[in-house]
């Protein structure tokens, strides 16, 4: 009954919003929308539930540019389906954000001042945000119409060489300084009209070329881990990876390069289980599958769940299950032997 309540809990603290329900009108509501010279603005101002602070956009000629600024209050998770054909540029000022793109089995880790650049012809997935975190992200979609306009396609196979589907763990960059300078241009504009239309579309075409032109001189990636929330899925990766090994918090905080108390309260924060917890539910589901589908004997599977003595992996088993693992493989059996009959 614990363990149910437990999970039922987690589900609630997350929510999951689908975005084809749209997502706007879910989390927040309209305050203002204008039409001057061909921009089509709109404003949004977030729900009180969801956090302090608002979205606004200009779309105009197939080009589209919006700025997230909100203190969340609440972990949420988008889930949705796109299929646009556009050139996407984010850059996450602050904040971080856990992508999951279906079909993928790593998450995607993205943080306050970094930035990608991607196709999106057909995608599906979600987004995860994480609560009592600033969120400010300025979010650039360039559509068919823009990408012809410019023969972005034809001179640089944008099409091909950042489509979404290749996308890896080192998706993300860090902001260089004249990226930067131009976010803050763009934060702080008051133009209206024309002026307004040539600034963001020029901005837009500079940001791009800038990040075509880091990836170009880049040099063969090394993985980004100085910041936190890398770190941590970091450990999860760690532990994911070999269950057969039972590592103390110490040894995986010294792996990733935190403190103990902060991989702890972290750890708990992100994914919502101490370590232990995450580690042992691992085992658990590993060692039911192994029992379900395996003659191997007991004492073995103990070793490859983590667990040098069988005796230690029974009583946890037992703790968890509220039967033996014997019993438990045996329950099975004769279940598939009732069906069988």
């Amino acid at each position: 009954m614990d363990k149910k309540r437990r999970n039922k809990e987690s589900a609630k603290s997350t929510p999951v919003i689908h975005e084809n329900k749209c997502v706007l009108h879910t989390i927040s509501k309209l305050v203002n929308q204008q039409e001057h010279c061909g921009i089509y603005t709109k404003k949004f101002c977030f729900l009180p539930e969801i956090g302090d602070g608002n979205f606004e956009y200009n779309r105009f000629d197939g080009l589209f540019i919006g700025v997230f600024d909100v203190l969340l209050k609440n972990d949420f998770k988008i889930h949705g389906e796109q299929n646009i054909d556009a050139i996407e540029l984010s850059y996450l000022i602050d904040g971080e954000q856990i992508i999951k793109i279906d079909g993928k089995s790593h998450d995607l880790i993205y943080e306050g001042q970094e930035s990608y650049l991607v196709y999106i012809s057909q995608v599906s997935g979600s987004i995860q945000y994480h609560k009592n975190k600033h969120y400010k992200e300025i979010k650039i979609r360039m559509h068919s119409d823009f990408i012809k306009k410019h023969k972005l396609d034809s001179e640089y196979g944008i099409h091909e060489k950042y489509a979404v589907e290749k996308l890896d763990r080192n998706f993300a960059k860090p902001l260089c300084s004249k990226t930067q300078e131009i976010l803050a241009e763009l934060l702080t504009d008051t133009r209206q009209g024309l002026l307004k239309r040539l600034f963001l579309e020029s901005k837009a075409l500079e940001l791009l070329s800038l990040h075509l032109e880091v990836n170009k001189r880049a040099k063969p990636e090394i993985p980004i881990t100085d910041n936190l929330i890398k770190k941590l899925y970091e450990v999860q990766y760690i532990i994911n990876s070999d269950l057969t090994i039972q590592y103390s918090v110490h040894e995986l905080a010294r792996k990733v390069g935190l403190n103990d108390f902060v991989l702890k309260k972290e750890f708990k924060r992100v994914f919502n289980k101490t370590i232990f917890e995450y580690a042992l539910g691992l085992r658990m589901i590993k060692a039911k599958k192994l029992l379900k589908h395996s003659k191997k004997p007991i004492y073995e599977i103990s070793e490859l769940v983590g667990y040098k003595n069988s005796t230690h992996f029974t009583a946890a088993f037992k703790k968890v299950e509220g039967t033996t693992p014997k019993k438990y493989r045996q329950s099975d059996i004769e279940v598939l032997e009732n069906t069988k009959a």
